[in-house]
């Protein structure tokens, strides 16, 4: 069987059809650029379709099954040595009358299976799924343009489509790279008085509420859940100087409901310069090409509050915390301990992850630590 490639746009799942049809040298450019482009190997019917971005270092490999439903993904990332490692393996399996991905359809969602890979190429299964296991490499050379049969298997001789007539493309791609999630609107949840609509039309206001002060002595700090293992957690990467800082809560009161709040964010102030950019919080083993479509890494809660506490001191209060769970009301509140002490603060809406960010000023210095309980990353600020 001949197979062809077709470069394109990406592909339309409801008419199951390409879209955008592009000449090779103009799918070329976008590859040398890192702009996004698409291409389809097909002979009788579509095969496999992968989808690159390297601007984002994303390729996607998608295989199709007789009825031309996307029934397997293998998500990669272009490493900065050149690798191209996988990230993410899906498998879906259909009944014959079953739409793409419909999640309403209970054989859809009883049969869906996932791996997620480390850069080592350990994984962790999650999902439904009973039939053989994938057996795919993990770790390629980035493939050159057109040179992709290492990594979506040999299908045989590949004919590339004969150019396509000009034509205006669509107003959108039919398909983006994953984003991961980023801060949105922190300098707004931490000016007082601001006005927001939350996502639900909720009329809340921003007050600015003092946490207390945590000592750091080594300037290594913790964000975590308020348990007897949280000396366990691994600290955060960006270190300060050690010393005495202010917490700074920004609380929600609701219009409709004043006696209604809700902590939005707190910040750990380090300096008092202007923050001029947002950034994740990383931990030794995190890294951005991990993550993947709104993804973050984060801070688990399943006790309605975190804690921040210094590393060198977070093991002393191992003994001490669980009986403390009974006095911790209100939206912050402190256990000191022989050299420095713990705060933890109530998570928005209660338990979830959270994202934790750094501020830096013009600079590129540490400005702040903020633990964002999404509150106000949906919401949109009123007049």
């Amino acid at each position: 069987m001949t197979v062809e490639i077709v470069y394109c746009a990406g592909w339309d799942p409801v008419r199951r059809s390409i879209v955008d049809a592009l000449p090779e040298a103009v799918a070329r450019e976008r590859d040398a650029v890192g702009d996004q482009y698409a291409f389809v190997l097909t002979g009788e019917r579509p095969l496999v379709l992968v989808e690159v971005c390297w601007a984002a270092h994303h390729a996607s490999v998608w295989y199709f099954d007789e009825q031309d439903r996307r029934h397997r993904q293998l998500e990669f990332r272009r490493w900065p040595d050149e690798r191209l490692l996988l990230l993410n393996a899906r498998q879906w399996a259909y009944e014959p009358a079953n739409l793409e991905f419909n999640k309403d359809e209970p054989e859809w969602r009883r049969s869906s299976w996932r791996a997620r890979y480390a850069p080592d190429g350990s994984r962790t299964i999650s999902g439904h799924w009973a039939g053989p296991d994938l057996e795919v490499a993990t770790d390629h050379p980035v493939p050159e343009f057109g040179e992709w049969a290492a990594v979506v298997g040999d299908l045989g001789p590949l004919t590339v489509r004969a150019d396509p007539p000009a034509a205006d493309p669509a107003a959108e791609p039919p398909w983006r790279p994953p984003m991961p999630l980023r801060p949105r609107q922190l300098d707004e949840t931490f000016e007082g008085g601001a006005r927001f609509e939350l996502d639900d039309g909720a009329d809340v206001t921003v007050e600015l509420v003092s946490g207390g002060r945590l000592r750091l002595p080594s300037g290594r700090l913790i964000v975590a859940d308020p348990d007897p293992w949280l000396h366990e957690v691994v600290p955060f990467e960006e270190t300060v100087v050690p010393g005495e800082y202010p917490l700074q809560l920004s609380v929600v009161r609701f219009a409709d409901s004043p006696e209604h709040t809700r902590v939005a964010a707190c910040a750990l102030w380090v300096s008092d310069r202007p923050t001029a950019t947002w950034n994740n919080a990383w931990r030794d083993g995190e890294h951005p090409l991990l993550l993947g479509d709104g993804e973050f890494f984060g801070v688990g809660v399943d006790a309605g509050r975190v804690a921040l506490v210094d590393v060198a001191v977070a093991a002393d209060f191992a003994k001490t915390i669980e009986d403390a769970y009974d006095d911790m009301d209100g939206w912050a509140h402190e256990l000191t301990g022989s050299f420095a002490n713990l705060i933890t603060v109530s998570s928005g809406w209660g338990d979830g992850a959270y994202p934790v960010w750094v501020g830096r000023d013009e600079g590129g210095a540490l400005t702040c630590f903020v633990v964002d309980f999404l509150v106000l990353a949906a919401a949109r600020r009123l007049a």
